[in-house]
């Protein structure tokens, strides 16, 4: 049901922003702003100046092409592979940075994760480690925003199911059924990159 309507959501953005309706194209801007943001900077570094270009760009090339985007994935999704892109040829004459590393490496596994997330219990712990900050950044850049927002108020701001749901508009079992997915992904995309990058102490 999430999946369907974001799915209808963006192509109807789409769809207005071929029109030329500048609103839509503004809308576009302030809802994935803040995630390809952080989606960048986790794989580009953390010069501000550089990651903020790069998302410009990634902004200004999606607009151009807009009429490519098929829906067969969720605009996020389309954005971060255009970002992609722009970061590789970026990084192409750069010396070799460990994390930034491993999340190019690791992308078309996080792709897959993604796509097919398991239905199995998951570890608490894995959202609880201290020592692993950059990690968890990382990880949660990778993830949908619907997921990240999720996590972030369950175990950073610790909301409850019933305060998320209240402030989402939307049923406890609705909210569940996310928290369920998010942590699913956030686990095994977390796994994989501390494994790729050899150990997460």
């Amino acid at each position: 049901m999430l999946q369907s309507s974001v799915h209808d959501r963006d192509l109807r953005l789409r769809d207005r922003i071929l029109s030329g309706e500048r609103a839509a194209a503004d809308l576009l801007l302030s809802e994935h702003l803040d995630p390809l943001y952080r989606f960048v900077r986790w794989r580009l570094g953390r010069d501000v100046h550089r990651v903020e270009d790069l998302v410009q760009e990634t902004f200004l090339a999606a607009l151009q092409k807009m009429d490519a985007f098929d829906g067969r994935s969720s605009l996020h999704t389309w954005l971060c592979s255009i970002a992609k892109n722009k970061i590789r040829t970026a990084r192409r004459a750069e010396a070799p940075k460990s994390l930034e590393d491993v999340l190019e490496e690791a992308d078309p596994k996080i792709d897959e994760i993604l796509a097919e997330i398991a239905r199995e219990p998951l570890p608490d712990a894995v959202l609880e480690r201290k020592e692993t900050r950059d990690l968890v950044g990382a990880t949660l850049s990778s993830l949908p925003p619907e997921y990240a927002r999720a996590l972030v108020q369950k175990y950073v701001e610790g909301k409850s199911v019933a305060e998320m749901a209240a402030s989402r508009g939307k049923g406890e079992k609705a909210v569940e059924s996310v928290l369920t997915r998010a942590r699913t992904a956030f686990a095994r995309v977390f796994e994989l990159l501390a494994k790729d990058r050899g150990g997460i102490a």
